[in-house]
């Protein structure tokens, strides 16, 4: 399919279909004025010239209403009014333009019309839709926990080194950044415990700490016992300073002292684990620290086993000396897997002593991450020999203000260690780790630093969980450059900070007071880490977006959200990457990106809003689990206000600040999906929305100029009233439904079906009628007369073309019809009881299933004098759309239809009634009617006025009466959906159809906006296909200027040609003189022009030639429809079927019935079947011919079908509607051919005109109008009046703005009609004397007119007079019967009969 957005030549972006807007709005190309192109020479979206066929031949179209005739009858004249080829003179169409000039203006392309995404699905969510393929993640922490205690055990016994460490000379000696040997021992215990109680304050300041210093066995177990006791089930922080005891025991044990302090204790860490329990924090800052960890993980995984294996068994008591009871297990204990523990070292390795570090360098990495990071990035950089130790520890700031360089410091170094842990960490366990506990985060981030320093003295940090190395992560690498320049400006910093503290005076020696000397400020030049890794982040946006790895940059993305100063920039970034997909989304979502967008929806500032509607506008197309948090947050009213912003202050206010949007409308647009999903289901929301003044706020919106807003506009309205008595009878008050009536008519299919559907919300299928409203069945209560108001005022779209407008009336009133089923069940007995009467005083014989009635309409039903009329309107109504021509809607309104008939007959006025079950006997059908399916058995269920159908009402009952005879006269056939499911149900509920309206729109904002379309993406599949098929054309262009040369060089003498006045030659239009053979001729089959090659096709039981098919076909009058650039035909067989041949192959592609597209055949020999469809093609048309090619069809029932894929084995049906449905019988001549008699049919049918440039379709036919469809609104814009007695049997139209109409009559009459004007019939031309064949309209300087009629004349007209200029008799062939066909070349001055 193609794109939905296209570009021209230029690269101007395109809407979806490729038309671009002009100033006014208007689609170019279309309206007077306008260089339109003909439909069968088009030009591509990109703007390629117009392509001619690469052979006459394949331009020769027999269109419209040709005829298959014989190949002798095939006669090749000039025609005489026909310019020669040449430049074009002024004002001719550029459907004739040479290549060379449709390459110089690049204006000239068609519109694709039927290509937009309510083609692909009929308004059903797409199931593959990207949306879909990745559901959202679950980024929420469902059990977020906090560190509430924290247990500080420090075993340093100052003074005494433990007997098992060899300390080397100089050592580190700092502990807490404190040396114990410059105080009394006892003091440097109580500093160090307090200032290690103060770091851990900085990430935890509302914890319970309780400091153990130089402990005992009991006090630590008093101490571990209480914690927990306060804690319950929060986690608690456990901190052991090993640097005074022995190192860790290989099993596990850690020390600490007797009472006296002269020994070491061993601890088991099983011990520990019982005292704690889980969930815990375990920090090991001791040698052989990983001896511990491994330990603790082995019984760990012992006791969650235990645990696990006693919770089956369910004993009542546990095993005396068991792990569970050791460890004094709760009935429901948390896993002791969930404990963390940070190891400072591996199981055999000791702790750094160098002097330059702290002794505690891991608890200080853990607790002070910048300080030391700054000290070890000192001592790494020779070149910073002017920084020493005590300049770090006076950086000036604070680390929780970003604005200090110490803050910023601390602010790059978060944003560092959660992008490298999100880019190497499983999703899962980064959340887990970094966004379920504040404490937690910060230690893990810490870690990371411990790692990188750490593994440099040999030394391997371990973690539970592992995590992998990260300490050659490249963004360490910014990390230095960000310290670099923080420590290069800091000798100026403190020396002015110094200069501040103690000012410098200067004395000029006369006695007078000293003077201050002035200082100069030192003004901190700011980082610009994170305006870099913004811009790499747009530098990967722009260059790999392609693949959907994530981008390293995006935490810090995050990070840049809390500042003001990049925010706007990282907003507009992130929506960006929001827009590549719903993968990128999770992403978002995974990295913590929600908890920021939702604050700063508390955000005045009016740059922010556009941004942010847009954010959440993605964030909820993927994830719509948002909407107690915007409830929680009133979040939600941020968009409603932006709603009810006067648009002046608004606009303003974008002009100012952002150019984010094009449009306010689309940014309302956005903020009205929002609250649509908002409302999505949640009754608390709705209330919400609805005291906010939502509906107020929504109202004025519905007659915007954007159609996107005004779609929306209308589906939030319905979710907000949706399932919700107090918000629906809240709109009902306001009269909410009267404005959606007045606007139901709207020039956007997709806006239709949401106002629509949003009058279906307004009804309520569960309201029973009230006790009144029974026993006074005429005087409805003012809801319910409400609620059939609105059922009235949805059958205004009955007969819209969009599939998905009438599939949404038929969910409205299937919705209306369920709270009022009694009535319809009543209005559904009345009409079959009206049928019997009628048939039984208009025949003496009773209909049966396969009687056709032509004058079996019903025509004056559609009002009663009865009370029940608005039933009988509304159920007639249903009737019509449950013979749809789109088969879905179809089988939903017979779902509705079956169920009606299903309670009717087991109603007690059916009962009752002899006289109906009597009739229903007569007309009972046979058990292989019973075994069709629904659609089959509703095909004559419904009728409009003027349509034809079986039965009447009765046939649309016969499901039920199918029914009741397989019950009660023959055995049971299987069964089959519809209505015997519900009978054998016992006649159960009537189904209530669900809109699908709000999932399928939903669908564009889980799609690119901002992202080049693939068609216009240079080297995607998309773009290539397009980029050849503009080749292509190209070169059929170039051939087919070539023939026309060919063909015009030359005079060919016409055979009986005379003008008005009897002469030969009038001179009008003649060529130059150059002697000639007589007329060329095809006397075997058609052949290419250049070849004398027969084409056969491949049709029916067995291949036959294209002459043999005339002849096997012609009684069946079939159609054929050549493809202007490629090699194929379409052909009808007389009925309804239809075949497409690769004529140049010989091929057939596919095979198919038009009135059951949904069964595919591409099998030989299928189409020669008879066909049981009351239906016969009357007209074929290719259409979008130079992009992506569809087929037209159109039936003598009225109803036009589009089909794409024709050429594949994968057909499907774009769109299908009644385009008239006033088609009445007018009987054609009996004809001769081929020497036998023909039988005569019954009918023009419908005969169809398509404008490519105007994206319109002109009808007509056996009807008494012209009707003129706006394809891409997909409405009627026009009826004209024929002014004629007969039919209408052929249609065309000038090419350029498509104003005026010619329309050949079964009565010899030729008319001229012009759209623009009130009597639409501007001239009339009567010298025909029998049915007009075809007649084609040349667009030139001055616009000819070529007809011809069944009698073999064949006239040239100016349409500037009244008389035809030149006329050629005998044009049949001389077989002395009537001309079967007339087609007329578009371009070479060529016709042929």
């Amino acid at each position: 399919m193609p794109s939905s957005d296209q570009a021209d030549g230029n690269g101007q972006r395109l809407p979806a279909g490729g038309r671009p807007l002009n100033d006014t709005g208007r689609a170019a190309g279309a309206g007077a004025g306008s260089s339109s192109l003909q439909g069968h020479s088009g030009l591509s979206a990109n703007a390629t010239p117009v392509p001619l066929p690469t052979t006459p031949f394949m331009n020769m179209h027999l269109a419209p209403n040709p005829r298959v005739v014989s190949p002798s009858g095939l006669h090749i004249a000039h025609g005489p009014m026909m310019h020669p080829p040449g430049p074009l003179h002024s004002g001719a169409s550029a459907s004739h333009a040479s290549v060379q000039d449709t390459q110089q203006d690049p204006s000239y392309f068609f519109f694709h019309p039927f290509a937009e995404k309510r083609h692909e699905g009929n308004g059903n969510p797409t199931p593959d839709h990207p949306g879909r393929r990745q559901p959202a993640q679950d980024w929420r922490m469902r059990e977020r926990l906090k560190t509430v205690s924290v247990a500080l055990t420090v075993c340093l016994n100052i003074g005494i080194d433990p007997p098992d460490v060899v300390k080397t000379n100089p050592c580190a000696k700092l502990e807490c950044w404190v040396d114990p040997s410059s105080m009394p021992p006892q003091k440097a215990l109580d500093t160090i415990g307090r200032n290690l109680e103060t770091q851990y304050m900085f990430w935890q300041p509302k914890a319970r700490y309780r400091q153990s210093l130089d402990p005992t066995i009991e006090e630590t177990k008093k101490m571990c016992l209480g914690l927990r006791k306060n804690a319950k089930d929060e986690r608690i922080l456990f901190h052991y300073n090993g640097h005074g005891v022995p190192k860790a025991t290989t099993g596990g044990e850690i020390w600490v002292f007797n009472k006296g302090y002269t020994q070491y204790i061993p601890v088991a860490i099983h011990d520990v684990m019982a005292w704690l329990g889980s969930p815990s924090i375990y920090v090991y800052d001791c040698s052989s620290a990983g001896n511990v960890l491994l330990t603790f993980n082995k019984l760990a995984e012992q006791r969650d086993a235990e645990v696990a294996r006693l919770q089956q068994t369910k004993p009542q008591a546990s095993t005396p000396g068991s792990i569970s009871q050791q460890l004094n297990a709760p009935a429901n204990p948390t896993p002791m897997k969930e404990c963390i523990q940070l190891a400072a070292c591996g199981p055999n390795e000791i702790l750094p002593m160098t002097p330059e570090l702290p002794a505690d360098v891991f608890t200080c990495c853990l607790t002070t991450p910048i300080q030391i990071a700054l000290r070890w990035f000192v001592k790494q950089n020779r070149f910073m020999h002017k920084i020493d130790p005590e300049m770090i520890m006076k950086i000036p700031g604070r680390l929780n203000d970003r604005r200090t360089p110490l803050g910023e410091l601390n602010w790059i170094f978060t944003a560092i260690t959660d992008t490298i842990a999100w880019n190497v960490l499983p999703h899962d366990l980064f959340k887990k780790l970094f966004r379920q506990d504040l404490m937690v985060a910060a230690l893990f981030r810490n870690f990371l630093l411990a790692e990188r320093i750490m593994r440099y003295y040999n030394c391997t940090p371990m973690s539970s969980p592992k995590l992998p190395p990260t300490h050659h992560h490249p963004l360490w690498k910014a990390w230095d450059l960000a310290a670099d320049m923080c420590l290069a400006q800091l000798p100026a910093m403190l020396a002015a900070e110094e200069a501040v503290n103690n000012p410098l005076v200067q004395t000029n020696g006369t006695g007078a007071p000293p003077v201050a000397v002035p200082v100069s400020p030192v003004e901190y030049k700011h980082s610009t880490f994170f305006s870099e890794q913004l811009t790499a982040f747009e530098v990967w946006l722009e260059r790999g977006a392609i693949s959907k790895r994530a981008p390293e940059q995006l935490p810090i993305v995050l990070q840049v959200l809390l500042s003001q100063v990049h925010r706007l920039r990282a907003l507009m970034l992130l929506s960006r990457f929001l827009d590549l997909g719903p993968w990128a989304v999770n992403l978002a979502l995974s990295v913590g990106i929600f908890p920021y967008v939702l604050k700063l929806l508390q955000s005045p500032a009016p740059e922010l809003k556009p941004v942010l509607g847009f954010i959440w506008a993605k964030i909820l197309a993927v994830d719509r689990s948002c909407q107690n948090d915007l409830l929680k947050e009133n979040g939600y009213t941020y968009f409603i206000n932006i709603l009810v912003i006067p648009i002046s202050s608004q606009v303003q206010a974008q002009q100012q600040h952002t150019q984010i949007l094009s449009t306010l409308s689309e940014h309302r647009a956005m903020c009205a999906f929002i609250l649509a999903t908002f409302c999505h289901n949640f009754p608390t929301g709705q209330s919400a929305c609805l005291k906010n003044d939502l509906m107020l706020s929504l109202l004025p919106h519905l007659k915007d100029e954007d159609p996107l807003l005004r779609q929306w506009a209308a589906i939030a309205l319905g979710k907000l009233v949706e399932n919700n008595p107090e918000t629906r009878h809240a709109a009902l008050r306001d009269n909410l439904h009267e404005r959606i009536s007045a606007v139901i008519l709207d020039g956007v299919p997709e806006v239709r079906a949401a106002l629509v559907y949003t009058l279906g919300a307004l009804m309520d299928p569960a309201r029973a009628p009230p006790a009144s409203q029974q026993s006074q069945p005429h005087k409805p209560d003012a809801l319910t007369e409400i609620e059939y108001n609105m059922g009235l005022a949805a059958i205004a779209v009955l007969s819209d073309a969009s599939p998905i407008v009438r599939k949404e009336l038929i969910i409205t009133l299937s919705r209306l019809i369920h709270a009022y089923l009694p009535k319809f069940v009543a209005a559904a007995f009345e009409l079959f009881e009206e049928e019997r009467r009628r048939n039984a005083a208009s025949s003496s014989t009773t209909p049966t299933i396969s009687t056709v009635s032509s004058d079996a309409t019903i025509a004056p039903a559609w009002s009663t004098s009865s009370g029940s009329s608005t039933h009988l309107l509304i159920l007639k109504s249903l009737l019509t759309l449950s013979v749809d021509p789109y088969p879905e809607n179809a089988l939903l309104a017979s779902r509705i239809v079956d169920g009606i008939h299903a309670k009717m007959l087991s109603s007690p006025l059916f009962e009752n009634s002899p006289s109906a079950s009597a009739y229903l006997a007569t007309i009972a059908p046979s058990p292989e009617r019973a075994q069709q399916s629904p659609l089959q058995r509703s095909q004559s269920s419904a009728s409009l006025r003027g349509l034809k159908r079986t039965s009447s009402f009765v046939g649309s009952i016969l499901n039920a009466a199918s029914a009741v005879v397989q019950e009660r006269e023959v055995p049971k056939v299987p069964k089959v959906p519809g209505f015997r499911d519900l009978l054998d149900s016992g006649a159960g509920e009537l189904p209530v159809l669900e809109s699908t309206v709000f999932e399928w729109s939903c669908e564009f904002f889980a799609e690119p906006q901002m992202r080049v379309p693939e068609a216009e993406d240079p080297g995607s599949l998309k773009h290539n296909e397009r980029q050849w098929r503009r080749a292509r054309n190209e070169t059929a262009l170039g051939e087919a200027r070539d023939e026309v040369a060919k063909f015009s060089a030359v005079t060919v003498a016409p055979t009986g040609g005379s003008n008005a006045n009897g002469n030969t030659d009038d001179g009008i239009g003649s060529t130059s003189a150059v002697p000639v053979a007589s007329p060329p001729t095809l006397n075997s089959g058609p052949r290419r022009f250049d070849e004398g090659k027969p084409i056969s096709i491949v049709y029916g039981p067995a291949p036959t030639t294209a002459g043999a098919f005339a002849a096997q076909q012609a009684a069946g009058d079939a159609i054929l429809a050549f493809h202007q650039f490629e090699k194929l035909v379409a052909v009808t067989d007389g009925r309804d079927n239809v075949c497409v041949v690769n004529w140049e192959d010989n091929k057939r592609l596919c095979t198919f019935s038009t009135s059951s597209p949904q069964t595919k055949s591409c099998t030989p020999g299928i189409l020669g079947a008879a066909s049981n469809i009351m239906s016969r093609v009357t007209s074929l048309k290719f259409i979008n011919e130079d992009n992506l090619g569809m087929l037209l069809t159109a039936s003598d029932d009225g109803v036009v079908r589009v089909f794409r894929n024709y050429a594949e084995n994968d057909l499907e049906i774009v769109i299908a509607w009644r385009a008239l449905n006033d088609l009445y019988p007018s009987v054609r001549r009996r004809r001769r051919a081929l020497g036998d008699a023909i039988g005569g049919w019954e009918g023009v049918g419908m005969v169809a005109e398509w404008q490519q440039s105007t994206a319109s379709l002109l009808v007509g036919g056996d009807s008494k109008l012209i009707r003129i469809w706006d394809v891409e609104k997909e409405i009627c814009v026009q009826d004209i009046q024929t002014r004629a007695t007969g039919s209408v049997t052929t249609l065309t139209s000038d090419r350029d703005a498509g104003n005026l109409i010619v329309a050949g009559g079964g009565d010899g009459g030729v008319r001229i009609y012009d759209s623009r004007r009130r009597e639409s019939v501007v001239l009339s031309l009567r010298e025909h004397t029998a049915p007009v064949l075809n007649v084609h309209l040349h667009n030139g300087s001055s616009p000819y007119l070529v007809s011809g009629s069944t009698s073999g004349d064949v006239r040239f007209w100016d349409v500037r007079k009244h008389d035809s200029v030149k006329t050629f008799e005998n044009c049949h062939g001389g077989q002395g019967g009537e001309m079967l066909g007339l087609a007329v070349h578009e371009v070479a001055p060529l016709y042929a009969t």
